[in-house]
């Protein structure tokens, strides 16, 4: 999927979401709760996503990765009197609670994260909401940012669409994003072509970049 457009390295900047034990591995809470077939999707993509960092990496493009943390005591979810999506389903899920592996960087992460990267926690679905990522981006005069990571439908997603009302340019590769719901991942992609950016591969990616 090739754009139809040379990006500038010096305008772009990587956002990496949420690919955490929680989130990505077999003995995390999502995998533990809904089986190993939960995170078959994210584990398939972090060949792709460390292929977009490294590439990141040797033209100087500024990451970020996410890191979703929850709270014990966070008193603002009892508060909702609309059950979860997770509580509609009948499922109890404590993830990525706060000083746990559970919310940790997948360890292939932490092997190709360089000490010029930045982390991000966040404690709701857009990387954007109640962080400090707005500010960095424009201090790094990031125009065009490149999402990858999980969920596609949700925390993804949200993050997309927070870039796009903040007048960001948004560039998606496909293969490096994953939801565990094949359907609710195509509609978000379709969506995004649609809506809020582009969506290309990481060979799309390269030749933009790298061309």
């Amino acid at each position: 999927m090739p754009l139809d457009v040379k990006l500038d390295p010096r305008d772009v900047g990587v956002l990496v979401v949420d690919m955490q034990n929680g989130f990505c591995h077999p003995e995390g809470s999502r995998g533990q709760a809904f089986g190993p077939d939960s995170v078959a999707n994210p584990r398939a993509i972090i060949p792709s996503v460390l292929g977009a960092v490294d590439l990141a990496h040797r033209l100087d493009i500024p990451v970020w990765f996410t890191q979703q943390v929850h709270y014990n005591e966070d008193v603002t979810r009892g508060r909702r009197r609309i059950p979860s999506h997770l509580e509609r389903r009948g499922v109890k899920l404590e993830l990525c609670r706060r000083g746990t592996w559970d919310a940790e960087l997948l360890d292939e992460m932490k092997a190709i994260k360089e000490d010029r990267d930045e982390v991000v926690v966040k404690h709701r679905s857009s990387a954007f909401f109640q962080t400090t990522l707005e500010g960095e981006l424009r201090m790094r005069d990031v125009q065009v940012l490149v999402v990858l990571g999980t969920t596609t439908s949700f925390c993804v997603d949200s993050t997309i669409r927070d870039a796009y009302a903040r007048d960001f340019d948004v560039v998606v590769p496909a293969d490096c994003v994953a939801d565990s719901d094949d359907a609710a991942h195509a509609a978000t992609l379709a969506s995004i072509e649609r809506f809020h950016g582009v969506v290309t591969d990481l060979n799309g990616l390269t030749a933009a970049l790298d061309g």
